[in-house]
């Protein structure tokens, strides 16, 4: 029976492990990949988040949503995640360089 259970427990390291490696080697964490892109002002409407313009953005970027919500945070100087409506935000969008 303990060899049963050291046998599963094995089974998920090794899983976790791997999906701890995939994650880690395919998320860009700093948001370099999205300064060769090409700039724009937006205003944040009624009911924005910074996760809902980085979910607008994600496809066109072809970046993820966590490196898209970093980037306009710290391009912005927001510090959290408050945002209000008619607040004029620079957003990294697809250009002649992205």
């Amino acid at each position: 029976m303990n060899l049963l259970i050291n046998v599963k427990s094995s089974h998920v390291i090794t899983a976790v492990i791997i999906l701890v490696f995939v994650l880690v080697t395919t998320i860009p964490v700093d948001g370099k990949n999205l300064e060769a892109y090409e700039y724009d002002t937006i205003v944040v409407s009624e009911g924005d988040t910074l996760w809902t313009i980085a979910s607008d953005l994600q496809h066109e970027l072809n970046s993820n949503k966590e490196t898209i919500v970093g980037w306009i945070a710290d391009h912005n100087d927001i510090d959290g995640a408050i945002i209000i409506a008619g607040q004029k935000l620079t957003v990294p969008v697809k250009g002649e360089n992205g």
